[in-house]
């Protein structure tokens, strides 16, 4: 599985990529079809994608209206990731369907743009989902409590686990901590654990004082060992390991508690149907 992709010092969510990659592919293939035929097509591609993108979101808010109801304005917050790509397709497809009953003359390059865009996301998404040659396993380093006490990392194999990479000076990580402290206390079958990287016991103490968090599994990287073996650059980043401790999900980016309860289930979910190896 692609877990990010990493553009000069700058690490992308490799579903981010994929959809600049569509738009661009039905873009190219429904123009040139479009001056061919002597028809414009580009304004319609980008108002089936705002309009794919907008059943995309609510197909997920759907999903996940429980988690969404706590807070509502949470919904408009498109940066946490929570889209359900089949609902944003099937919207897409209809989309081009009324249009070309309306108007025929633009049916071919219209719908050569969305079928070439539909099979570059499909085969897209399944390379994406394929298992990595490479296995990663959660790394057997030592991390510091806040306290002072050594930990080991491989202690929490045996769980499934979510580790957080972030630091106090980091205006998204700072953002999304209620909504860890909120999936560690309801989800007490994961270990949730905060790895802060470098930063000083006292500074990590004061800001969760000040935030108002009560934390379990705060640890510091004092060297950022765990993110640079596990090739990561960016934060905040949210590693998912199962309960063997191999790498299973990483999230370069900020969460909801919908999308971030989306990623536990399906850890879960793995974990349950045997997925431990």
């Amino acid at each position: 599985m692609i877990h990010s992709v990493q553009i000069g010092p700058v690490s992308l969510p490799p579903g981010l990529v994929l959809a600049a990659l569509v738009l661009t592919i039905a873009l190219l293939v429904g123009n040139w079809l479009g001056r061919k035929a002597g028809v414009e097509v580009e304004s319609r591609i980008y108002r089936g994608l705002f309009i794919s993108a907008i059943c995309a979101r609510l197909g997920f808010v759907l999903q996940y209206h429980e988690a969404y109801s706590s807070t509502p304005w949470s919904v408009l917050d498109f940066r946490d990731g929570g889209w359900s790509p089949w609902a944003g397709l099937l919207a897409a497809w209809l989309y081009a369907a009324t249009v070309v009953l309306r108007f025929p003359t633009i049916r071919k390059p219209l719908l050569s743009g969305l079928t070439a865009a539909s099979a570059i996301w499909i085969v897209g998404t399944v390379v994406l989902a394929l298992p990595s040659r490479e296995r990663q396993f959660l790394p057997d380093f030592n991390t510091l409590s806040i306290k002072g006490d050594h930990i080991a990392l491989q202690s929490y194999v045996g769980k499934p686990t979510v580790v957080n990479l972030w630091a106090t000076w980091c205006p998204p990580c700072r953002r999304e901590m209620p909504v860890f402290e909120r999936a560690q206390n309801e989800h007490l079958d994961i270990n949730i654990v905060f790895l802060n990287q470098g930063e000083a016991p006292a500074k990590i103490q004061q800001f969760l004082a000040g935030s108002k968090l009560s934390l379990r599994n705060v640890l510091i990287d004092t060297q950022g060992e765990v993110a640079r073996s596990m090739g990561q650059k960016g934060l905040p980043t949210t590693l998912f390991f199962n309960a063997a401790g191999r790498l299973v999900d990483v999230r370069v980016g900020e969460f909801s508690y919908p999308t971030l309860n989306q990623r536990i289930d399906a850890l879960r979910l793995g974990h349950e149907a045997g997925g431990k190896t």
